[in-house]
């Protein structure tokens, strides 16, 4: 059984999509039970499978982490008992009081462990210091984001990507590309001042995400320019947002804090150099494959922007470093490490 309520939106919910769908493909997994909220990408995205069930819970708006805490607390167990459930992987952070049966703790959420502290941030940071407690494992995508919880007996399991769907088009493209919802922390802010900092002709700027995640700061993001070259889009497929990967010439990352962030790893499969915010979670994940910019001088990011550009060796040295990088990165990996852990 999978308890995806946290993954509602972002990564944490590509994660749970690519990771049943790689389960599904193992003949040793009888059936998979998957949670989440009725309104969340996993309910949009998850493919209908003979192995699967999924079931859609609608979760108030208001109250939204006590309510899961109680319904997780109570619920669940009965739940796990009727499904005849072997294992339980949550996403959460929470569990029963007393599971009965092997528990992997999948933590990619870097939300808790950020400012601003808040009451419900800390009752978050608790409920998943529990559930590694009594969790069999504890799954992070990065050791930086081990760290940053504070867990150094955490697995490492990076992500993956799928290599049969983004794979590097022929020629490299010409657009400028961020894929990331809507977030402040995201900073899609700093990525259209930099935009606006390029020289003449600028490339079209194309920005992929979900705007319900904040509604008010994608209406500010709509205000910064009227610019037609600047493209604000909602969430896409996966193959669409392989197409925008291959019209881009570079992909920028500038947000401020991530457990991982999966489009870097999917801008290189595809051959799109990468240029990120000097964090230590995306050196991670980028490693000497990527540029990376410290801070938020406006100057600084269009410069790196720039570089990639007009610089045809840099960019295609870059290339073939992205490509290279994420050759064994592959959500078939990732599965593997958590049969592994289920099966103790």
């Amino acid at each position: 059984m999978l308890d995806a309520f946290a993954a509602r939106f972002g990564g944490t919910a590509s994660f749970v999509v690519q990771l049943v769908d790689a389960l599904l493909k193992r003949d040793d997994i009888e059936r998979l039970v998957v949670l989440a909220e009725h309104d969340s990408v996993v309910v949009r995205d998850l493919r209908p499978a003979a192995r699967l069930r999924l079931i859609r819970l609608a979760v108030p708006a208001r109250g939204r982490v006590p309510w899961r805490v109680v319904w997780e607390t109570i619920r669940l167990p009965r739940l796990l008992e009727s499904e005849g459930a072997d294992a339980l992987l949550t996403f959460s952070g929470v569990v029963p009081r007393h599971p009965t049966c092997r528990v992997v703790s999948l933590v990619s959420n870097p939300g808790p462990y950020k400012p601003p502290w808040t009451f419900w941030n800390r009752v978050r940071r608790h409920a998943i210091a529990r559930t590694t407690r009594r969790a069999q494992r504890l799954h992070v995508p990065s050791r930086a984001f081990a760290e940053m919880m504070r867990e150094p007996g955490a697995r490492v399991v990076p992500h993956g990507v799928d290599h049969d769907l983004f794979r590097p088009a022929a020629e490299p493209g010409t657009e400028i590309l961020t894929v990331g919802d809507f977030y402040r922390h995201k900073r899609q802010d700093l990525i259209i001042s930099a935009w606006t900092r390029l020289p003449e002709p600028r490339p079209m700027l194309r920005m992929i995400g979900n705007p319900a995640v904040d509604p008010s700061h994608f209406r500010e993001l709509n205000r910064m320019t009227d610019d037609p070259r600047v493209v604000l889009g909602g969430p896409v497929g996966l193959e669409e947002l392989r197409d925008a990967y291959h019209h881009a010439r570079v992909l920028v990352i500038a947000s401020g804090h991530e457990s991982f962030s999966i489009p870097i790893i999917e801008a290189m499969a595809c051959g799109v150099p990468v240029i990120a915010r000097d964090h230590p979670v995306l050196r991670d994940t980028g490693g000497p494959a990527a540029i990376y910019v410290s801070g938020d001088d406006v100057s600084a990011w269009a410069r790196a922007i720039q570089r990639l550009l007009s610089d045809d060796s840099a960019h295609g040295d870059l290339r073939e470093k992205g490509i290279r990088r994420t050759e064994g990165l592959t959500w078939q990996a990732v599965a593997e490490a958590v049969v592994a852990d289920v099966r103790g």
